[in-house]
């Protein structure tokens, strides 16, 4: 069964920050998003991926996911370091990578992030909310070999 990450962060308004922004959204096609989908490929867990910025005001990190929160978490820190280091020195308030480059501090600060969205889920989990999943609960490693 599908799980929802809504990732939402406040974006530094200060010009370097600023300034911060554009290159990463500059590069994002380029280097950020290759270095994405290879990891998002290779993990066999994520359904859909995106990452948005609102009026360069508020960056989000938006997925729907197979599996364990943690272990999913973890995966995309070990995988994917440089990216995250680019969006969380742009975020209000987040620690340094030194410091969020470890399982739990990752794992509570991404799950602080993690907007619940309106209604109730399916799974129970008063933490999320609700998400429709036209496949049921059938996991990505299901559902490619069928596509194949």
């Amino acid at each position: 069964m599908a799980t929802a990450l809504n990732m939402t962060m406040k974006l530094k308004q200060d010009p370097e920050s600023q300034k911060k922004l554009q290159e990463l959204k500059s590069i994002f096609p380029t280097v950020a998003q290759p270095m994405m989908d290879k990891a998002l490929r290779n993990s066999q867990m994520v359904h859909f991926a995106r990452v948005l910025v609102i009026d360069d005001k508020y960056i989000q990190v938006i997925t729907e996911f197979d599996g364990d929160k943690k272990v999913y978490t973890d995966f995309f820190r070990m995988a994917l370091p440089v990216v995250f280091e680019k969006i969380f020195e742009l975020v209000e308030g987040a620690p340094s990578w030194n410091e969020l480059n470890d399982r739990d501090k990752f794992y509570a600060f991404s799950s602080d992030k993690n907007l619940k969205a309106l209604g109730v889920s399916s799974s129970g989990d008063p933490k999320e909310g609700y998400l429709f999943s036209a496949y049921g609960d059938k996991m990505v490693k299901e559902i490619l070999p069928k596509l194949a």
